[in-house]
């Protein structure tokens, strides 16, 4: 019996090798007009490119007899003369990093990996003390949320300095206040006037201003006054700059102090 089930088996397995023969022509011998006009089955769709930063806001004239300080950041060599602040008690290893590039100030993360942080970070003028003062920048959000200014900031430690603070959050966040001015004493801030539903618009330079004179402070955005307030007791003089938090993507430019 054996001497017979060889041919049907090699019989069988010539009749699938025909069979699969004319399967493969027939698929190979598809017309290319049919074949260019199949479509793939996933088909990413086209993102569109990351939105590229306007051009700096046109700086304010300069003023001779009373301009103190004046940075447009035009010049990589201009970082050093700030003095960068971080608000919160943390490891050397995860301080704020800011660079100057591109003609700008810029709050680039924190730590040697660059990861984002949450903690509030300042960029000051550097062996400045300053009593009645406006302090002026350009500032441009791409995705941080978080930009204001500071005044009268006096303190060897951070976390126990006073100062001024005025910040501001972009409209998409859902917290409240978007804007607040505090004064912050040895370390623990209260808030002087919070404005809880008005923010900023991302993605466009905006300008800030932050004047100071005795006790009354008026902070204006894109020209406009947004808080108007006084402080019974006032601060003494101190250094001023810029405020954010350590996420990222927040640009500074035309950072100007003057008096009054």
């Amino acid at each position: 019996m054996q001497r017979y089930r060889m041919p049907a088996i090699l019989g069988g397995l010539a009749a699938v090798a025909v069979l699969a023969a004319l399967l493969g022509w027939s698929f190979w011998a598809t017309p290319a007009g049919v074949a260019q006009e199949q479509q793939p089955i996933l088909e990413y769709p086209e993102y569109p490119p990351t939105p590229t930063v306007g051009a700096n806001p046109t700086p304010a004239p300069a003023l001779a007899a009373s301009e103190l300080f004046r940075e447009d950041f035009h010049n990589p060599a201009a970082r050093d003369r700030l003095h960068f602040v971080d608000l919160a008690n943390v490891l050397d290893d995860l301080r704020a990093n800011w660079v100057v590039q591109d003609g700008r100030l810029v709050q680039d993360l924190a730590g040697r990996a660059r990861n984002p942080s949450t903690h509030e970070v300042a960029a000051l003028v550097a062996d400045a003390t300053y009593g009645d003062v406006i302090v002026r920048a350009g500032f441009y959000d791409e995705y941080n949320g978080v930009a204001g200014l500071i005044a009268r900031y006096n303190g060897a430690v951070a976390t126990e300095a006073s100062y001024y603070r005025y910040r501001i959050l972009k409209n998409e966040y859902e917290a409240e206040p978007k804007q607040v001015l505090e004064k912050v004493v040895d370390g623990v801030a209260t808030a002087l006037v919070e404005i809880k539903q008005t923010g900023f618009t991302p993605r466009a330079w905006h300008v800030l201003e932050m004047q100071v004179v005795g006790g009354q402070i008026t902070v204006s955005l894109d020209g406009v006054v947004v808080v108007d307030a006084t402080d019974p007791q006032p601060l003494a003089a101190g250094s001023a700059g810029v405020y954010t938090r350590a996420l990222g993507g927040l640009f500074y430019d035309d950072l100007i102090i003057s008096t009054p």
